[in-house]
């Protein structure tokens, strides 16, 4: 079955939704700052050797680290992204939507997690505290 992945459009509709759905400053906005960073981040995606999650990895990861495509919501964005994407894959989004989400998220954009942490939290497993 081939690998369903999202266009620049639907990640740029996700940030338009992550800002709605999930406010967090009165400020956000939504803006795109880089269409080329996102073209760049699917590019990577798609040529990332590994199963489903690895992508998503991927995903995740160039969507959250700077430089950022988007004014606001960059990490809200790419957490949509990666479970939408996995979704679409036929997988369980497994990572909870809770309060440490938003610190998980943080330490992703930090470089605190390895790629095989960040792995095993979207299949669904427990990841360290992020500390700086």
């Amino acid at each position: 079955m081939p690998i369903v992945y999202p266009s620049v459009d639907a990640i740029i509709t996700l940030n338009k939704e992550a800002i709605t759905r999930i406010r967090v400053k009165k400020a956000d906005r939504h803006k795109v700052l880089s269409r080329g960073r996102i073209e760049l981040v699917l590019a990577q995606t798609i040529s990332c050797d590994g199963d489903i999650f690895d992508k998503a990895v991927t995903l995740l990861k160039g969507l959250t680290e700077m430089p950022h495509s988007f004014d606001s919501a960059n990490r809200r964005t790419a957490y949509l992204a990666a479970s939408s994407f996995l979704q679409a894959n036929g997988e369980k989004c497994l990572m909870s939507e809770d309060a440490r989400i938003a610190r998980v998220l943080l330490g992703i954009r930090e470089h605190f997690y390895s790629d095989s942490e960040i792995k095993n939290w979207l299949k669904g497993h427990a990841v360290r505290q992020f500390e700086r």
